[in-house]
C-alpha cells in the first residue's frame, strides 16, 4: 500500500466510532500525522481502553481521549461535543464513523429493527452534523474553512447490496443525501462537509459474511481484493486536506461492478 504523508499537527479531531474498525484506523492515521483525537467510547470498556492504548502507542506525543456518546440520542450527542470542546478546545475536524449493520432476511426485518438501524445510522448522522456545525461555527477561519466534516457512509447507499441489508442500505443512502443538504447549509458558515462511501473492507463487521457470499462479492471487485481500514484512514485524511472539494461522495470500493 502506498502511504502518503499528512500533517495534522496542532489540530484536534473528533472521530465517532473510533474505538474499532474503520473509525479506529482513521483516528490512528490522524495521530500518526501529529494530530490529537477525541473518540466516542464503545459500550465495551475493554475495547475503548484497547483503542486508546493503540492510539497512544502509535503516537506518544499526540493526545487521545474517549467520551461516551449514544449517537441516536440528541442530548447525548450535544453533551459529547460540549465535553470534547471543554477537553480539547478548538475542534478542527469531525469524522462520523459510528453505525450498525445487522443482516436480516427482508421479511423478517421488524419495525423495531428498522427503527433501530435508521436511528443509529441516519438520525445519528443528522445529530452529529447539527452539533458539529454549531460547534465549528465558532472556530476561526483557517485556509478558507472553520472546520471539515467527513461522514463515513457506504457504497451500499449508492448501489445497494442485498435485501438482507435493506434498512442499512436505506440509512446510508439517506446519509449520502443528507450530506449534500448539510454541505450546502454549513458551507455558508465556512464548514466543509464530504462523505466517504467505502466498498468491502476487512473489518469485524464483515467477519460473519458467509464464505460463498464473500467469494461472489470478491469476484466483482476489479482490484481483486477487499480494502483495509488503514486505506480508509488515508482516504479520510485526503478528504480532510483536499482543497476545493465540498458536498461530494468519495467511493473507494476497489472498482466494483
Amino acid at each position: 500500500m502506498v502511504k502518503v504523508q499528512f500533517d495534522f499537527s496542532g489540530t484536534t479531531s473528533v472521530v465517532t466510532g473510533g474505538a474499532s474498525g474503520i473509525g479506529l484506523a482513521i483516528a490512528e492515521t490522524i495521530v500518526r500525522a501529529g494530530g490529537s483525537v477525541v473518540i466516542s467510547a464503545s459500550r465495551n470498556a475493554d475495547k475503548t481502553r484497547s483503542a486508546l492504548d493503540r492510539l497512544r502507542a502509535a503516537a506518544p506525543a499526540s493526545w487521545a481521549h474517549a467520551i461516551s456518546c449514544e449517537i441516536g440520542k440528541e442530548e447525548s450527542v450535544a453533551d459529547f461535543f460540549s465535553e470534547a470542546i471543554r477537553g480539547a478546545g478548538n475542534i478542527r475536524h469531525v469524522v462520523h464513523s459510528a453505525g450498525i449493520s445487522p443482516n436480516t432476511e427482508f421479511f423478517e426485518q421488524t419495525q423495531k429493527e428498522w427503527d433501530t438501524v435508521l436511528n443509529a445510522n441516519l438520525t445519528g448522522t443528522f445529530l452529529v452534523l447539527k452539533y458539529a456545525g454549531l460547534m465549528m461555527s465558532r472556530n476561526p477561519v483557517v485556509d478558507e474553512w472553520r472546520g471539515k466534516v467527513v461522514l463515513v457512509t457506504s457504497s451500499n447507499g449508492v448501489n445497494a447490496y442485498d435485501p438482507v441489508s435493506a434498512h442499512y442500505d436505506a440509512s446510508k443512502a439517506g446519509a449520502n443525501l443528507l450530506m449534500r443538504n448539510a454541505a450546502q447549509k454549513l458551507a455558508l458558515s465556512r464548514i466543509c462537509v464530504n462523505a466517504l462511501a467505502p466498498g468491502w473492507i476487512q473489518t469485524a463487521m464483515n467477519d460473519t459474511l458467509p464464505d460463498d457470499v464473500r467469494a461472489s462479492e470478491s469476484a466483482k471487485i476489479w482490484m481483486g481484493r477487499w480494502g483495509t481500514p488503514e486505506e480508509m484512514g488515508q482516504c479520510v485524511a485526503h478528504l480532510l486536506t483536499m482543497p476545493y472539494l465540498v458536498g461530494q461522495v468519495l467511493m473507494p470500493d476497489g472498482g466494483y461492478r
